[in-house]
């Protein structure tokens, strides 16, 4: 009997040293949990380890959201924590709601907006500048956003998609003649698109000829270009030009500088009209001074200029003989202005022959020669000379002189 108490008392106490033992090493357990519900995962989500194991854990957002922080059995802000467990383990992983922003520009390369896209936590506000490119305006804002000012802010409530609309700046361009009549302008005057380039030709109206542009950097060219970078008023300048006829009455009689022409309105125009062997000069007619040659005409309109001649008639022949026997000798030919002289000169041997005026200027040179032939005119009246010259006196050179006086 003693013995059975004794087997009894020693299960009894066994017993309650397994149970003892038991409850003190029960294993801890991991259980995790994300806010709000759905929004993100926990690896590893639960488990039961020995005491004392260290347990990485890590937090990854479900789409449309991004981790924040833990709290619980966890801390901080990364989204990969070690625990030690050393005793159950609940650890709560936070998540906050993201929107994403997307923008554009129409049309391409029109301007920016700052800033360009992102993700943006739920309830963030977000202000957006639109910034026009170079010759664009900012029209307004499209898509989940509206107005026309360039600044704007925007709730991020949801994903957001942001168009800002640009167009291109137009400058007036404005063309004009002067005076009024005096040509035309290609393109027209009107509004165009900033930063384009205008290609201008200006075309004079009949009776003016194209001076030059105002509005410009100076140039003379009818073809020129317009870069539009502002509003512009370009003027196309033409002159008056008036036609210059002239002729010689009869034809053939002289020969005329200029012949005629074109010239810009109050412009004074030289005129000479040489005459031809045997002509003389007699007058012109519708000059400034129809008396004298050279003269000039004022171009106030249209000019048809006549240079009128007389057609000289020969006298008698005239013969000068002798004998040279000097330094030089000059047979001297006595002269009315106009009257015309036509001859020639038979030396023994070759000298310097000359014409000389009545100051001893010299007319002509017929060279250094036995046979010379001459024709000149009388610019002013007086006593002109053949001139014979030589460089030593030989006795017996004889020579003869013959001409034809033109009146």
């Amino acid at each position: 009997m003693v013995i059975i108490r004794r087997l009894l008392w020693l299960v009894t106490v066994m017993a309650l040293l397994g149970m003892a033992f038991s409850a003190c090493g029960h294993p801890p357990t991991l259980s995790t949990s994300c806010i709000p519900a759905g929004s993100g995962t926990i690896n590893p989500s639960s488990g039961t380890y020995d005491k004392g194991v260290e347990v990485d854990i890590t937090a990854s957002p479900a789409t449309g959201y991004r981790f924040d922080h833990w709290e619980g059995a966890a801390s901080g802000t990364s989204s990969t924590v070690t625990l030690v467990m050393d005793g159950n383990r609940n650890p709560k992983a936070y998540f906050t709601k993201t929107y994403i922003l997307s923008t554009s520009c129409t049309p391409a390369r029109s301007g920016t907006i700052s800033p360009s896209s992102g993700t943006y936590d739920e309830g963030t506000e977000v202000t957006l500048i639109a910034t026009p490119a170079q010759y664009y305006k900012f029209d307004g804002w499209g898509g989940d956003a509206s107005g026309s000012s360039t600044h704007i802010t925007i709730i991020m409530n949801s994903n957001k998609t942001i168009v800002a609309s640009f167009s291109k700046v137009t400058y007036s361009i404005q063309f004009q003649v002067d005076p009024v009549g005096s040509g035309t302008i290609q393109p027209n005057s009107g509004a165009y698109e900033a930063g384009t380039q205008i290609n201008i030709v200006a075309t004079p109206s009949n009776g003016y000829r194209f001076d030059h542009w105002g509005g410009l950097v100076p140039v003379t060219s009818n073809t020129s270009m317009v870069f539009v970078d502002a509003n512009k008023t370009v003027t196309a300048y033409f002159v008056r030009v008036y036609a210059l006829s002239v002729s010689s009455n009869p034809l053939g009689s002289c020969s005329l500088a200029p012949s005629g022409g074109s010239y810009d309105s109050g412009t004074t125009v030289a005129l000479t009209a040489k005459p031809v062997f045997p002509y003389a000069f007699q007058q012109w007619n519708g000059t400034d001074n129809d008396r004298v040659n050279p003269t000039s005409v004022t171009m106030y309109n249209d000019k048809s200029v006549i240079a009128y001649f007389k057609k000289l008639s020969a006298g008698a022949p005239h013969t000068e003989s002798g004998t040279y026997l000097g330094w030089e000798i000059r047979i001297p030919i006595g002269l009315s202005e106009g009257q015309w002289v036509q001859g020639g000169m038979v030396a023994e041997r070759n000298k310097p022959i000359r014409i000389l005026d009545p100051n001893f200027t010299l007319v002509q040179d017929l060279g250094y020669t036995t046979l010379a032939n001459f024709t000149f005119q009388a610019q002013t009246s007086g006593t002109y000379y053949v001139e014979i010259a030589g460089s030593l006196v030989i006795a017996g050179e004889g020579y003869t002189v013959t001409y034809t006086i033109y009146s």
